[in-house]
């Protein structure tokens, strides 16, 4: 496994054949995901938002020859690449990750992404508890081997953290990046549940195989309170 040391390396190398191929088009680097939040395992890969002043489809080729570039790429980049107009268009709901989870490693969102609002905020919260209520309700609606698919709803439960950062940030005025972090700052016990099955996904294998039926009934009931504690829209 990189140690962070070599991560800071491979974006530093990243950045500057970013540079070299764009130039003055290069609007913004950013960094988040794990290895930003100081949370990365032995599987993690390394999440970038790469912005361009415009995007023809000569750069296409040209950022993807920057990326199989790099060491081990295959393994290690995940990036997002957009325009300024395709940021500006972005849906505001997930804006909220953008602006407060990126470590700027070229450049400023500072007139590219708009600080999210509260309305941002609570529709964002609103999306991700309804996706994995419907994800949820689904498994227990219908004939599945639950054993197996509970495996499956990794993603969701890290959707749990992501909308409780923004809870809090709605809440407090504070982001909280990590999920050690977050897990002090929520009382809540379903909170504070679903971020340490986010957290604890690979060590608790066995314990979803042995109890699927308890982690979709938890993800089920935090989704359906979440939505509830949420204003209703006017």
């Amino acid at each position: 496994m990189l140690d962070q040391a070599q991560v800071d390396r491979w974006l530093a190398e990243y950045v500057q054949r970013l540079r070299d191929t764009f130039g003055d088009r290069l609007m913004y680097v950013g960094h988040h995901g794990s290895w930003a939040r100081g949370e990365a395992g032995p599987d993690s890969d390394i999440d970038t938002l790469v912005i361009l002043n415009r995007i023809e489809p000569e750069d296409l080729a040209a950022y993807r020859r920057v990326v199989d570039s790099m060491p081990d790429s295959g393994r290690l980049a995940s990036s997002a690449l957009l325009s300024i107009s395709e940021v500006k268009a972005w849906s505001r709901t997930e804006l909220a990750q953008c602006y407060h989870g990126c470590r700027a490693l070229h450049g400023t969102l500072d007139g590219l992404v708009e600080k999210p609002t509260d309305a941002d905020l609570i529709e964002e919260i609103r999306l991700k508890a309804g996706e994995d209520l419907h994800h949820a309700r689904h498994y227990l609606l219908h004939p599945h081997d639950l054993a197996q698919v509970v495996h499956r709803l990794r993603d969701a439960f890290k959707v749990c953290f992501f909308a409780l950062q923004s809870w809090i940030l709605l809440r407090e005025g504070r982001f909280i990046e990590r999920k050690a972090d977050l897990l002090e700052a929520l009382s809540d016990p379903d909170d504070r549940d679903v971020v340490r099955v986010s957290r604890d996904w690979d060590e608790l294998e066995y314990d979803r195989t042995a109890r699927p039926l308890y982690y979709i009934q938890l993800l089920e009931r935090w989704s359906r309170r979440m939505l509830e504690r949420l204003p209703p829209r006017g």
